[in-house]
């Protein structure tokens, strides 16, 4: 049986949710794993995470993040992916902005976004990658207005 072109896209779609939200977990289990991974090695278990360890949780993404681009993986592939360190941005974003008013992490989450936004049009990306956008940045948008604790 052939899908028609919507078919495609409507399974593309609900592709990019399921993995985003897959990803999601995982970047989230990948953080304490790294954290808390050097927080043992750096003797600081109980503490708040240091900017080293955040660092180096983020610098282990950017590598992750630049072999998926880089690589020929198919646009759908790399639309759901994108959602992972779209996701992290936002919620690390939040994470520093916490005790500022509400329209801080938000305004800085629609800068993030727009900038995003602006990349895949200048880089002209097929439409998954605007999907994936929208639906991290709506995701996110929620977990903010919705007073859900990270």
């Amino acid at each position: 049986m052939k899908l028609n072109t919507w078919q495609k896209n409507v399974l593309s779609a609900v592709v990019i949710v399921a993995g985003g939200f897959f990803l999601f977990n995982v970047a989230f289990l990948l953080a304490a794993a790294v954290i808390n991974g050097l927080g043992l090695l750096m003797g600081n278990v109980d503490q708040p995470p240091t900017y080293i360890q955040i660092g180096a949780y983020i610098g282990f993404l950017l590598i992750i993040s630049w072999l998926v681009f880089r690589s020929k993986l198919s646009h759908l592939v790399k639309a759901t992916y994108m959602t992972m360190p779209l996701m992290v941005t936002l919620v690390m974003t939040g994470i520093f902005l916490y005790t500022q008013p509400q329209w801080m992490p938000i305004g800085f989450g629609v800068l993030i976004v727009a900038a995003v936004l602006l990349f895949i049009y200048k880089k002209k990306l097929p439409w998954l990658y605007y999907f994936a956008t929208f639906y991290t940045a709506a995701l996110a948008l929620y977990i903010i207005l919705s007073g859900i604790d990270i």
